[in-house]
């Protein structure tokens, strides 16, 4: 079963060489047209060629489908999984995706909203420690926020396995999906994308989120691969998940506004980034835009023009990989960390089709039949 390779992509990197002599060029789009490249004096084009070598796996196509391991036993039939639903936006649409694989894995599904507080995330992981199920699913808010909760759920029987979760083990987190490598990486990815589409004169700004526990790793790896454009420059502030769909715009059209040699905004979380498009055409501005994960919402904006780009996480395969983790957990299979990842896709204006906007981004449609495959 072949990728899905979105109609009318990019392809500004058939040829490393091609990219080369055009890679940190000032192609500065504005708020919604494609990134494009120009020569530019005082390109450094050892870190070019790498930063585009990088995100050519990336770029036209979704990046390999991450499971390959065979799934030894399948759950006892009637067993429960439970999904603490965090506050977050983005956890409302993997509860949405969850009912998929958990049927086709034979077991109960259940939702327990977590909110976005310590007294209801404990809340909730107590009200699953009633439910005595056999695996307990989380989002990326911080695994801290749930006490010594997940550790009861352990042992009392459970496993517990986190989506985007990052330094979850001392708070009773067995396996994650898309860990601190996973996240880092993607960091790294999206400033080589600005390396590759702006070049020495891009001027960035990148908005993490406290509350999503991959944003610091994130972050880190931005910063570690944009240090590597020669002339680029970078600050870095913090949106709340608290702000999203809300004041989250103002904030980021404010700090343009103080800052205006700033041509660049990347997101932790693309989520981060709804209402943005209008917000910037109100205040007439049209920086280069960038976030991981974006929404349909996101999506829609960039196929409109107003934002300019999004790494697209595979959110349906992140969903059947956290549910294959904790099936394999159950059946004490090791999982070997390739397997742990989920595609990853930059998606431009041209990329987004109607469908993406309507259900989600996914490399891989045919991600059940793949773990109908894997699952015997």
């Amino acid at each position: 079963m072949g990728r899905r390779y979105i109609g009318h992509s990019r392809v500004a990197l058939i040829s490393l060489a091609a990219v080369a002599l055009t890679a940190a060029a000032c192609g500065s789009s504005g708020g919604g047209t494609n990134a494009s490249s120009t020569p530019a004096a005082g390109t450094t084009t050892g870190s070019a060629v790498a930063a585009a070598a990088a995100i050519a796996p990336y770029v036209g196509h979704p990046s390999t489908f991450p499971a390959t391991e065979k799934l030894a036993k399948r759950p006892a039939p009637g067993s429960k999984f439970v999904f603490l639903q965090c506050a977050a936006p983005v956890c409302a649409i993997f509860a949405n995706l969850l009912p998929a694989p958990t049927k086709a894995l034979g077991v109960d599904l259940g939702i327990v909203n977590s909110g976005s507080s310590a007294t209801t995330a404990q809340a909730a992981a107590a009200t699953a420690l009633t439910q005595n199920p056999a695996a307990v699913l989380i989002g990326a808010s911080s695994p801290q926020l749930y006490g010594d909760y997940l550790h009861k759920l352990g042992s009392a029987g459970s496993v517990v396995v986190g989506g985007g979760t990052v330094g979850g083990e001392p708070y009773g987190v067995q396996q994650a999906i898309g860990g601190a490598a996973s996240t880092n990486r993607a960091g790294q990815l999206m400033a080589d994308w600005v390396t590759v589409n702006k070049g020495p004169k891009a001027n960035v700004v990148f908005f993490g989120t406290p509350e999503l526990t991959f944003s610091t790793s994130m972050q880190e790896g931005f910063a570690k691969a944009i240090a590597a454009c020669s002339g680029c420059k970078a600050s870095y502030q913090q949106l709340s998940v608290t702000t999203f769909g809300t004041t989250a715009p103002n904030q980021v059209i404010s700090y343009l506004q103080s800052h205006p040699e700033t041509n660049t905004v990347v997101f932790a979380s693309m989520e981060g980034a709804t209402g943005l498009a209008a917000a910037l055409k109100n205040a007439h501005l049209s920086p280069t835009t960038l976030g991981f994960a974006p929404t349909p919402s996101n999506l829609q904006d960039i196929r409109d023009g107003g934002l300019t780009a999004g790494l697209a996480l595979d959110f349906p395969v992140q969903i059947w990989m956290q549910v294959n983790a904790a099936a394999r957990l159950i059946a004490h299979q090791t999982t070997p960390q390739s397997n742990l990842e989920v595609d990853m896709q930059f998606l431009t204006r041209n990329d987004v089709t109607a469908t993406d906007v309507q259900r989600g981004w996914t490399g891989y449609p045919d991600v059940a039949q793949r773990f109908a495959a894997l699952w015997g």
